[in-house]
């Protein structure tokens, strides 16, 4: 506290300033905000009151603003003069530090120095009674629109506040402010921020962040540039996997600026992948959320399997990713073509590309999918090039690469445990542990949509239960037979899903025992 600087706002701070406010308020009350616009042009504004506004500067850096602006309580033919501010803002990685009650402390006795005669805000009802504010029903001032509520609240200063009732009207530039095409213009003046839309909005003590990393029962929120440690609140114990934080899940949190802040929720998601946990069974690993694109990373040596990339397509597929399948090391490859084709099979939804990062083939086709607020999960087995990749499409290393054994062509594992990486353009990659083998269980969409050719073919069957072997009117054995389908495609078709039954069946039932155990432990 004692290297804040409370002082006037200089034309050299306008830009910081109103930076600092965009982070302040971004996706606390809707997607984005528009605060920042709002100081811009309040400066303009007749009703702008500098000479009580005030910046909080900490180590040379803007942390903190105030704005106050002349508003009227109107009752009938009478109109009254009172202050307003807004908006009061802190960088939100300061949010510990007294900051807001600094700048209203200084102010509130400059206002009341300067002789008006009380304040009227719509502000944090939880925060500013601590400061002395009160709800407005208590001085018969009324909100035009919303009448009285716990937010619509006012501060005496001098004398003569109590005989002013009536309608309450900010400055007009306030509702000025509110339209979405001038707002999302201006907003391109800053660095890009993804604008949310989620249920927990309004957001009050709570912050939001993201989950960039997990070990064990140990969670790293990523909130702006800091990642912060924390925990899970106690309600979340004995919730089932799929409802827990996972590598990419939004979180809103309690902020604990010495030690383990508590999470509180997980906002929805907009994607899930997930596969079976082979380490343990009957139990479906929820791997990463919120990805846009998942990238599946197979080197054109001896680790490229049509096989697994279908497994890892479907995986995409089914959590609601796009899947994108990346060749590397095409240099090695004499025919990357054959390659592309016969992974263009797999699916109408995937896309393809090969690149060789050594000699930067094909890294520029790539750059299309790195779009600010992009999140794109790296997923591949271990040597198949992800970390060179993407330090490759970056042109800086970000991520740690390891050598590849040249007996088996396999790599040392430089990922160990899923990883929320943000870049400097807004875009977020997930990388993941190296997987040699993809399960299925719960996944008939996923496969369903990566084998669409036989699915659709399966409709004109003239069995429904066909099985495509010996049955007559079989579409799918014609269309093998007029060579428009592989034999190896349905074969891979069928074991997929026949794995993805047994095992999904296999799950259903011990998940039915162990809540039977449990029951009767509970019981007894």
């Amino acid at each position: 506290m004692n290297n804040i600087i409370i002082r006037k706002e200089t034309k050299e701070d306008y830009y910081n300033t109103e930076h600092m406010t965009l982070r302040a308020f971004w996706n606390i009350h809707g997607p984005g905000c528009n605060e920042h616009l709002l100081v811009h042009r309040l400066r303009e504004a007749k009703e702008y009151v500098p000479e009580l506004s005030r910046v909080a500067e900490l180590d040379g850096r803007i942390v903190g603003a105030i704005f106050y602006s002349r508003a009227r309580v109107v009752d009938g033919d009478t109109e009254h003069e009172v202050l307003t501010f807004g908006p009061l803002a802190v960088e939100p990685t300061c949010f510990s530090l007294g900051i807001g009650a600094k700048l209203l402390e200084t102010t509130l006795a400059l206002a009341k120095e300067a002789g008006y005669k009380g304040i009227v805000i719509c502000g944090e009802p939880e925060y500013y009674p601590r400061h002395g504010f009160v709800t407005c029903d208590k001085f018969g001032i009324v909100h035009p629109v919303l009448g009285n509520f716990d937010a619509f609240m006012a501060y005496p200063l001098n004398e003569g506040f109590e005989n002013i009732n009536g309608k309450f009207y900010e400055a007009p530039v306030f509702e000025e402010c509110e339209d979405k095409a001038q707002i999302e213009a201006y907003t391109k003046e800053f660095p890009y921020y993804k604008p949310l839309k989620l249920s927990c909005q309004w957001l009050h003590k709570e912050r939001l962040g993201r989950i960039s990393e997990i070990r064990k029962n140990s969670y790293t929120i990523k909130f702006w540039e800091k990642d912060i440690p924390a925990k899970l609140k106690g309600s979340f114990y004995g919730e089932t996997a799929e409802k827990l934080p996972v590598v990419g899940d939004y979180v809103t949190f309690r902020y604990n600026p010495s030690g383990d802040s508590v999470i509180l929720s997980v906002c929805e998601r907009s994607s899930l992948l997930k596969r079976p946990d082979q380490a343990k069974t009957g139990v479906m690993q929820y791997m990463v959320s919120n990805v846009d694109y998942a990238f599946i990373i197979t080197s054109l040596n001896e680790d490229y399997s049509y096989n697994r990339i279908a497994r890892y397509a479907s995986v995409a597929l089914q959590g609601g990713a796009v899947p994108v399948v990346i060749l590397t090391k095409s240099d090695l490859c004499g025919n990357t073509g054959r390659y592309i084709s016969e992974v263009e099979t797999i699916s109408e939804e995937i896309r393809v590309h090969a690149v060789s990062a050594l000699y930067e083939i094909g890294i520029d086709e790539l750059k299309e999918y790195f779009k600010p607020g992009t999140t794109i999960c790296l997923m591949g087995s271990s040597g198949a090039g992800k970390s060179t990749l993407l330090n490759a499409i970056c042109g800086e290393n970000v991520m740690k690469t390891g050598d590849v054994r040249e007996s088996d062509s396999t790599g040392r594992h430089t990922t160990t445990h899923r990883q929320l990486i943000l870049l400097e353009n807004g875009v977020a990659v997930i990388d993941t542990p190296g997987m040699r083998e993809v399960g299925m269980a719960g996944n008939e969409e996923g496969i369903d949509n990566t084998f669409s050719d036989i699915v659709e073919l399966e409709r004109h069957c003239r069995f429904s239960d066909c099985r495509h072997e010996t049955e007559p009117g079989c579409a799918v054995k014609a269309a093998i037979k007029r060579g428009e389908l592989s034999p190896e495609r349905l074969k891979l078709y069928k074991s997929l899903s026949t794995e993805n039954t047994n095992n999904y069946a296999k799950m259903k039932e011990i998940s039915k025992w162990a809540k039977a155990y449990k029951k009767n432990k509970d019981i007894y």
